[in-house]
């Protein structure tokens, strides 16, 4: 009995004060849901560095959009969402009504505001960039409708554009039900950003342009601490009215936005067994001045979130010393090295190189230079080629653009069997409530590969004639292939904004590469004897082109437009993140909200778009010789 006593006070003495009797998470890493803006990224690091050096946790953050990170923390595949904002999405509420996630602590001294804004220009001015005040008296939401012309949408004319959130943020529908319930939905486009990324950057380049731009936006930001903004008044804040805004049932009634207040949400299986880590999170709490210098720092110095959250540890250590228990505290301090005045750092055998500082200087000089000249010749392609264009396709009846497809379907594969399944396939689309986003996309898909024809099948020839021009525009190629086709949208949304004469410049630089290259190699291909004997008949170069070259190289020039014709429909349904309509918004909102059914039928729809105009171009593409030849073949088989 003694022996046993001696061992008991023997283990209870071994173990520190104010350690875990087990560890940390039970030895798995503990999974940050990864989240993307800066504030959030932020806490994220400086909780990971905490439970690593601190609580002897692992840690591990992982990516994903906001339904999908959430859905993932109320099955406790992800433990930690670093950043939550009150007035949570549905599945949060459900998941704590279920008691399967808890959401702890307040990170945000006296909350978060959110609302409308425009720039403080826009209101009062700003004589050192010569901008004169255009809305000096733009005050509430009730100004907003004298004021649309000045926020004008150019793809809805006659209304002014209000810049949402992306579709499936909880901030889209309580706008939308706002703009619904204040009466300003019948004069403001609801215009949807395709992330979050495409919002700051529209609002980043009609702030450096000097452009009026109404929007939705939060604090704390980077954009925030960047810019100066002025918030639109709105009705008094009303509780009853906000929980209806926010969920939608009920009758809807006016009232200002809730401020909110920043939790750290848990999964209920990780409090149940980390309670100290717990009480840690608790604590945790940054004052906005400091916390939107850091976001400020972050974004204009383009420093990681590891890298902030390290120099905030080191430089601060007054703050999170009040978060923990002395020993852990103390830790943390041997951790990071604080006993000595120089911070350890590694040493590195690359030069700090960088070209992300010197592009993003050259990309704003140019917005504050040609800005204004590119939205110009933007909204010209936008309202003589994209909008009629778009108009005419919706103005068809659908039953005769089913027949004009069907028509079009024989007479390029001589079959009427094919015609049918097409036909049938564009029915099934319609039949499911997407024949007008169908229209969209069709529309921009076949703008795009008419520009792309109009600029690709020259440049092809020229360099099929020139050596020197096709040694020097083949890496050009190489790289334009190369590059990931989220790379084109960002300078064209600095120069050309949100909407689809942005998505039709970055579909026709991702989609013509390949129809220059095919040029090229078909008109190289062609036979020189056949080219001698018509230079012996005398035809002169020209006659050389369209009556010899062109028709022996038409095979090759049908693939590349065939391939053009597919690139430009991938990179529309990409272009859905910069506020392209279409069928690609159904599916990045089936994303985002991890609506799988709507994200399912629309993907659906894009294919079989994708199959009838890949089987039509590829049928132009063939030769008539082969495919009277194949005709001969099928009828022998039969």
């Amino acid at each position: 009995m003694r022996l046993l006593l001696v061992l008991l006070v023997w283990v209870l003495v071994s173990v520190p004060a104010g350690a875990q009797a087990l560890p940390c998470n039970q030895g798995e890493p503990v999974r940050f849901a990864g989240q993307t803006w800066e504030s959030a990224e932020f806490t994220m690091n400086v909780l990971q560095q905490i439970l690593e050096k601190a609580y002897d946790c692992k840690t591990e953050a992982v990516p994903g959009t906001a339904a999908a990170t959430e859905t993932a923390l109320t099955q406790n595949d992800l433990q930690v969402v670093a950043e939550l904002w009150s007035g949570r999405t549905k599945i949060i509420e459900d998941a704590i009504k279920a008691g399967t996630v808890q959401v702890i602590g307040n990170t945000l001294e006296g909350g978060a505001r959110q609302g409308w804004y425009v720039p403080d220009y826009v209101v009062n001015g700003d004589s050192k960039r010569g901008i004169k005040a255009v809305a000096p008296d733009l005050r509430s939401w009730q100004d907003l409708p004298k004021y649309k012309a000045l926020f004008a949408d150019p793809e809805t004319p006659g209304k002014g554009r209000f810049l949402n959130c992306p579709s499936g943020w909880v901030c889209e529908q309580t706008n939308t039900r706002l703009l619904k319930v204040l009466n300003l939905d019948q004069g403001y486009t609801n215009f949807r950003a395709g992330t979050g990324a495409a919002l700051d950057a529209a609002i980043s380049s009609a702030y450096d342009q000097g452009k009026p731009i109404l929007f939705y936006y939060w604090q704390p930001t980077g954009l925030m601490a960047k810019y100066r903004f002025k918030r639109i008044a709105m009705p008094p804040f009303n509780q009853a009215c906000w929980d209806t805004v926010v969920s939608g049932k009920g009758e809807l009634c006016p009232t200002d936005f809730l401020v909110a207040h920043l939790g750290i949400a848990v999964s209920a299986p990780f409090a149940k067994g980390n309670s100290e880590v717990i009480k840690l999170f608790q604590r945790v709490q940054f004052e906005p001045a400091l916390l939107n210098q850091i976001i400020y720092v972050m974004t204009s110095q383009h420093v990681r979130g590891d890298v902030a959250a390290d120099r905030f540890l080191h430089e601060h250590p007054e703050i999170w010393k009040a978060w923990m228990p002395a020993d852990r505290a103390a830790r943390m301090a041997q951790a990071l090295g604080l006993q000595s005045t120089v911070a350890q750092g590694g040493h590195s055998i690359f030069p700090s190189l960088s070209m992300t500082e010197y592009v993003n200087k050259q990309l704003v000089s140019a917005v504050q230079r040609y800005g204004q000249s590119l939205h110009a010749f933007s909204d010209l392609i936008l309202t003589t080629v994209l909008l009629p264009m778009e108009q005419f396709f919706e103005a068809i009846p659908p039953i005769l653009f089913l027949f004009l497809v069907g028509l079009l379907a024989w007479h390029a594969t001589r079959k009427i069997s094919l015609a049918v399944c097409y036909v049938v396939g564009l029915y099934a689309i319609g039949a499911v409530g997407l024949w007008d986003k169908l229209m969209e996309t069709f529309a921009l898909v076949l703008v795009s590969t008419v520009f792309a024809i109009i600029i690709g099948i020259p440049i092809g020839i020229l360099m099929a004639r020139h050596r020197l021009l096709r040694r020097v525009l083949t890496p050009v190629l190489d790289v334009m292939q190369t590059l990931p086709s989220f790379v084109y949208l960002i300078p064209v949304l600095m120069f050309f904004g949100l909407g689809k004469v942005p998505a039709l410049f970055a579909t026709t630089i991702y989609a013509v590469p390949p129809l220059i290259r095919l040029t090229t190699l078909g008109l190289r291909q062609v036979d020189f004897d056949i080219m001698e004997a018509a230079q012996s008949f005398g035809v002169t170069r020209w006659q050389m082109l369209t009556r010899v070259t062109l028709p022996l190289a038409r095979p090759s020039i049908m693939a590349g437009i065939n391939q053009t014709t597919m690139m430009a429909l991938a990179m529309v349904v990409v272009a859905s993140m910069i506020g392209a309509r279409g069928l690609g918004e159904d599916v990045l909102a089936g994303i985002q909200t991890l609506n799988v059914g709507l994200g399912l039928q629309a993907g659906l729809a894009i294919v079989i778009l994708a199959i009838v105009i890949d089987r039509i171009t590829q049928a132009y593409g063939k030769s008539r010789r082969s495919a009277q030849a194949q005709n001969k073949v099928d009828v022998r088989d039969e």
